[in-house]
C-alpha cells in the first residue's frame, strides 16, 4: 500500500541533528508568526511599538525591525501610520517566493517539483517556437477560454486523470488558482456558503475574503472527506458547493476511496451541491479511484495545472466545466487577465503533444520516490501521512507540541514547515500536525539535513523562544 500512515519505528540515521541558530531577528519573526497564527495574537492587534520591543527583549531596534519585515513578507501583519504594526486578518496566501526566504532558512513549505527537468527542456523549446505555425496567433487577443488548439492539447494532461473530456468543456486559465476563481466568480455570489475539509487550501481561503463567501468545515477520516458530516452540514446550513482535494489531499495526503466519492456524490445529487474538484495532483498517481468529474459530469467543475507536475512559472491550467457551462465560467478569466497568456499556452500544447510533459512528470516522481526514502529513514517511528508519490507529508505531533510552536521552534534552528491552522477553513479546532514539502530543498542532502533538524525537534518538549508581547 502506497500510502502511509505511520512509520515504523527505527532509530533516526546519525549525522548533524541541527543547524546553526538563527539570528534573532528571525527567531522573534518565528514566535510572532506562531503567536498570530494560533490565534494569540488576533487580527486587528497592534504589535508593540518597536523601541518598546527591543527595550524588552533585549536587542537591538533594528533586530525588531528586520523581524517585523518578515512578518510583512509572509502577509501577516501590516504597517500603519496612525496604529503601528497591525496582525492582519486572517492570512490565506502565505508568500512562495523564494526572495522573501531568509539566507539559512531551509524552506518546506512551497510546492513545487524536485526536479529542474523544466529548464532544460525550456531552454531547447524556445528556439523551436518561431517555426510552429502558431506562433503567428501569439500577438493576437485570443478568446477568453482559450484557443482551440491549447483547449485541444489539454485534454491530454487532463487525460492523466482517469478521464478525457470534450475540448468544449474546458476552460484554459494561468494556473489552478486562477481556474478556482473563475469557478468561484461565475458561481457564487457574497453571503453563499461552500463546504470544504476542515483542512483545506488556503486559495480557497483567499477567494473566500474576496469575494465574501462563508466557508464551512467538513471532518475528515482515512477514506477523506465525510460524507455523514457533509450532509449534516447541509441540514444546518444553506450549502450551495462543495471544495475538495480528494487525490493526494493538500495537506493531508488522503487520496479519498472509491465509495466516498460515490457516497458525496450522491449527497451532492440530493442537495443540488456543486463539485470543485481541485485534482492537481491527481497526474502523479498511476492508479486511482474515478474522478468526481466522471460520476457527476453535470455538477463538478474539475481543475488540473501544471504547477505542480512541471514547474510553477509555466502558469497554465485546465478547467473542465459540466457541459455547457464554458462560456459563462471564462467570462472571471476575461475580466482578471482578458485572456490566459498565449506563450505559456504554446509550449505547454507543444510539450503535451511530444511527449515532454509525460517526460518531465515521470522525472519527477523517480526524485520524489528517492527524497520519500529519506523521510522513512530520518522521521521513523513519527506518526507521518506520506505517499512516495506525493511532494509533501503530514506530521502528526505527539503532545504536548502544538502546531504553531513547532514550526516556531524548527524555524529557529533553520527549518520552515507550514502548521496546521495555515490551512484551517474555519475557527474549528484542528489536528496538531505540519506539512512538510519534499520537492523544495535544493537537494536530497539539503532535505536530509531539514528533516534530522525535525526529527531532533520532535524529540524534544516545547520551550519558549522568548518572553511575552
Amino acid at each position: 500500500m502506497d500510502q502511509i500512515r505511520t512509520i515504523a519505528k527505527r532509530p533516526a540515521t546519525s549525522g548533524p541533528a541541527r543547524a546553526p541558530r538563527l539570528p534573532a531577528y528571525l527567531a522573534l519573526a518565528a514566535e510572532l508568526e506562531a503567536r498570530i497564527r494560533s490565534g494569540e495574537l488576533k487580527p486587528g492587534s497592534s504589535l508593540p511599538p518597536q523601541r518598546d520591543l527591543a527595550k524588552q527583549r533585549s536587542l537591538n531596534v533594528s533586530t525588531v525591525s528586520r523581524a517585523y519585515r518578515e512578518l510583512q513578507n509572509l502577509s501577516l501583519v501590516t504597517g500603519s501610520t496612525r496604529r503601528g504594526t497591525v496582525v492582519t486578518s486572517e492570512p490565506a496566501m502565505p508568500r512562495v517566493d523564494r526572495a522573501a526566504t531568509p539566507s539559512g532558512v531551509i524552506d518546506l513549505t512551497v510546492n513545487r517539483p524536485a526536479v529542474d527537468d523544466f529548464r532544460e527542456r525550456l531552454a531547447q523549446t524556445l528556439p523551436l517556437l518561431a517555426g510552429d505555425p502558431r506562433f503567428r496567433e501569439l500577438q493576437e487577443y485570443q478568446p477568453p477560454e482559450g484557443p482551440a488548439w491549447a483547449r485541444a492539447a489539454g485534454r491530454r494532461w487532463v487525460a492523466l486523470n482517469g478521464f478525457e473530456p470534450a475540448a468544449d468543456d474546458i476552460v484554459v486559465t494561468s494556473g489552478a488558482q486562477h481556474a478556482l476563481l473563475a469557478v468561484i466568480g461565475s458561481l457564487i455570489e457574497p453571503g453563499d456558503v461552500v463546504a470544504a475539509d476542515r483542512l483545506t487550501y488556503y486559495g480557497l481561503k483567499a477567494l473566500a475574503q474576496m469575494f465574501r463567501f462563508r466557508i464551512v468545515g467538513i471532518g475528515s477520516d482515512a477514506e477523506g472527506m465525510s460524507a455523514e458530516e457533509l450532509d449534516a452540514a447541509c441540514r444546518r446550513e444553506p450549502v450551495k458547493a462543495v471544495f475538495t482535494v480528494p487525490s493526494l489531499h493538500n495537506p493531508s495526503v488522503v487520496t479519498m476511496s472509491e465509495p466516498r466519492r460515490r457516497a458525496l456524490v450522491d449527497i451532492a445529487r440530493r442537495r443540488d451541491l456543486t463539485i470543485i474538484e481541485d485534482d492537481v495532483y491527481g497526474p502523479m498517481l498511476d492508479e486511482r479511484p474515478p474522478a468526481l468529474r466522471t460520476l457527476a459530469p453535470e455538477r463538478t467543475y474539475h481543475i488540473s495545472s501544471l504547477s505542480k507536475a512541471l514547474a510553477p512559472g509555466l502558469r497554465v491550467g485546465y478547467l473542465t466545466c459540466p457541459p455547457g457551462r464554458a462560456l459563462v465560467t471564462a467570462e472571471p478569466v476575461r475580466t482578471t487577465a482578458w485572456m490566459p497568456a498565449p506563450l505559456p499556452l504554446l509550449v505547454a500544447s507543444r510539450w503535451m503533444e511530444d511527449g515532454t510533459a509525460v517526460a518531465i512528470l515521470a522525472a519527477q516522481l523517480a526524485e520524489l520516490r528517492a527524497r520519500h526514502a529519506l523521510v522513512v529513514t530520518i522521521l521513523a517511528g513519527a506518526a507521518v501521512n506520506a505517499d512516495p508519490r506525493c511532494m509533501f507529508v503530514w506530521l502528526k505531533l505527539p503532545p504536548p507540541w502544538r502546531a504553531e510552536d513547532f514550526a516556531a521552534n524548527v524555524r529557529a534552528h533553520g527549518v520552515a514547515v507550514m502548521p496546521a491552522t495555515a490551512f484551517a477553513a474555519d475557527r474549528e479546532p484542528v489536528e496538531h500536525a505540519v506539512r512538510i514539502n519534499l520537492g523544495c530543498a535544493a537537494s536530497r542532502d539539503e532535505l536530509a539535513t531539514a528533516l534530522r533538524i525535525v526529527a531532533t525537534t520532535l524529540a524534544e518538549r516545547p520551550r519558549a523562544l522568548f518572553g511575552t508581547v
